[in-house]
């Protein structure tokens, strides 16, 4: 029976590392917006209401998924993966998405970068921010034009300060999945399973006895 339930529990404890990856946001300071939020589909951002500023981490590898969700700037700025040189700008069409494969735990790697102005400022997610600029946690487990995003963020360009503005100038969706497991690793709960079925019926078999 001890061994019984040995087993069951590295089973349960095996799946639920599997499912209990997560992505989180790590916030560094908080503020207050000093102007309007203008972007369709968003509501209760209002001058007054508070900001995290932080980057998105995680703590296992998967897949994350960006999405754009729109942009209110007098810049032209774009959301970039250094590691894959895939890219969202303003131009694309809102709902555009592109993914990346997430091999390592920590922030997310990813920037979001002010292409058209004298000094071509840039946010690197967990890193360095150019003077005046900053990211914005928008909401958690929100839902915009029909869609739920685990995390929304917002890129401020430049608001004569890093801890002032709307966080509106270009706004993602992140949301983030596990990569499917290991063979080995299946094979390590199949035969646990296995192992299970057949300690239930030796005992069966020698109680009958």
């Amino acid at each position: 029976m001890k061994l019984k339930r040995a087993l069951l529990a590295a089973a349960l404890l095996t799946m639920s590392g599997l499912a209990n990856a997560e992505l989180s946001f790590m916030t560094s300071s908080t503020t207050s917006r000093s102007e309007i939020f203008n972007i369709a589909g968003f509501s209760n951002l209002a001058v007054g209401t508070a900001v995290d500023l932080g980057a998105l981490v995680t703590n296992h590898s998967g897949v994350a998924t960006f999405t754009y969700l729109g942009q209110e700037s007098g810049y032209t700025d774009s959301l970039n993966l250094p590691a894959s040189g895939l890219s969202l700008f303003e131009s694309n069409p809102v709902g555009t998405s592109i993914i990346s494969v997430v091999n390592s735990t920590g922030p997310l790697n990813f920037r979001f970068v002010e292409l058209i102005s004298p000094t071509n400022a840039s946010a690197n997610n967990g890193g360095i921010w150019g003077p005046n600029t900053s990211i914005g946690l928008i909401g958690r487990n929100m839902s915009v034009l029909g869609n739920t995003y685990q995390y929304v963020l917002g890129y401020n360009d430049s608001a004569g300060s890093a801890t002032l503005g709307d966080w509106d100038d270009f706004v993602i969706g992140v949301n983030f999945t596990t990569q499917v497991p290991e063979p080995e690793v299946y094979g390590m709960m199949v035969a646990g399973l296995g192992l299970l079925g057949w300690v239930g019926r030796r005992r069966k078999q020698q109680a009958a006895a």
